[in-house]
């Protein structure tokens, strides 16, 4: 039984002035016909073919358009054809034309991560690329986060062993994770830890990086960072000392992530 096919056949022709183009559509007016530009700046053309195959819908398409474009003197050489029902046509119209997308923070939400673990989620080579760069940072097809996340097997290797801190070292920990987690402008250290954290948007602009700043003469805090460091719980960038002022570049690893979400 005939249906009613919609098939693209694109020319390999471009620069086509909009009097060809309209005597195109004139030749094709018999079959509802669509003239505009492919992605690659040639001329194509969408009519529709009634018929009970999709093979026979291709071959009148073909036949359609070539005679078409012969009459109004335009190249007849084909280099690309697109066939789909028309009720499938009208599905693919229906359906949003941009996808919904997330960032680091919506991929941090729906994996239950914190947001550095995020961002070096996206950087793995399972994960789906990205479909834009912003200033803000990589932008992801939701979809493809939520079927990343149904393969993603967060539980694999053994269980981690507890990592012995100290009361300086937990207390450090602490406010760099809530830092990360927060992306607050400006949080200090409790206690006799006077320093200031700052998250990588106020400061070093990298994406997943913290500043701390931490008076000089404050043993308790470089000790516990180098502590911190040497068990692997965080990574130091930089260290900058500047009279009376250290200020350090630092980054959570993943373990210090784990452990800060499960033993503070």
């Amino acid at each position: 039984m005939p249906q009613a096919w919609s098939i693209e056949v694109e020319l390999g022709v471009n620069d086509v002035s909009d009097d060809l183009v309209e005597e195109l559509v004139e030749h094709l007016i018999d079959h509802s016909p669509a003239v505009g530009t492919a992605p690659n700046g040639n001329l194509s053309a969408r009519i529709f073919i009634e018929a009970g195959t999709a093979r026979q819908a291709i071959d009148n398409a073909l036949r359609e358009v070539t005679a078409a474009a012969k009459e109004a003197g335009l190249s007849t050489n084909i280099v690309g054809v697109d066939l789909v029902t028309e009720e499938e046509l009208d599905r693919r119209l229906a359906e949003p034309s941009v996808p919904d997308l997330v960032g680091i923070s919506e991929i941090a939400e729906m994996l239950s991560v914190v947001r550095q673990r995020a961002t070096q989620l996206s950087q793995r080579p399972d994960f789906p690329p990205a479909v834009a760069h912003l200033k803000s940072g990589p932008v992801f097809a939701r979809e493809q986060v939520a079927a990343f996340e149904q393969r993603w097997d967060r539980r694999s290797g053994r269980p981690a062993k507890p990592v012995d801190l100290t009361p300086a070292e937990r207390d450090v920990l602490a406010v760099l994770s809530a830092c990360i987690n927060t992306n607050e402008h400006l949080i200090r250290g409790a206690g006799e830890l006077d320093f200031a954290v700052l998250p990588s948007s106020s400061e070093s602009g990298h994406e997943g990086h913290i500043h701390a700043r931490y008076p000089a003469r404050s043993a308790v805090v470089g000790e516990a960072l180098r502590g911190l460091a040497k068990k692997n719980l965080l990574s130091i960038e930089e260290d900058a000392p500047g009279g009376e002022e250290i200020v350090v570049g630092l980054e959570l690893t993943s373990k210090g992530e784990r452990v800060a979400s499960t033993q503070l």
